[in-house]
């Protein structure tokens, strides 16, 4: 505590801050688990992947390093692949359910 660079308030503030956001974040995940599926609770958790280094950037003035950049390139990556995976399963699954009900006519 005493090393952190930008003092012991700061630090405190900093822990204190984490531990109410990861409650505040477990406390949605599992309502979003219960109320919809774990895939979808998973997939919000990777949009909010590259939300947090920008936030840091902007608010604790944090330095832009090129992990940081990779891995927001690939949460993004993640979740358009998600987005794109659903798209195409449902519209496979349309074509299908047309088939279904042309053949059962």
């Amino acid at each position: 505590m005493e090393g952190y660079g930008l003092g012991t308030t700061s630090y405190l503030m900093t822990l204190i801050w984490i531990a109410v956001f990861w409650q505040l974040f477990s406390i949605g995940a599992v309502g979003l688990i219960f109320e919809v599926s774990s895939l979808f609770s998973n997939s919000i958790s990777v949009v909010g992947l590259p939300i947090v280094p920008i936030a840091a950037i902007f608010f604790f003035h944090d330095k832009m390093s090129g992990v940081k950049g990779i891995s927001m390139v690939l949460a993004i990556w993640g979740f358009v692949s998600y987005v794109y995976q659903f798209y195409v399963d449902d519209k496979n699954s349309r074509v299908v359910k047309k088939a279904v009900d042309e053949t059962s006519r």
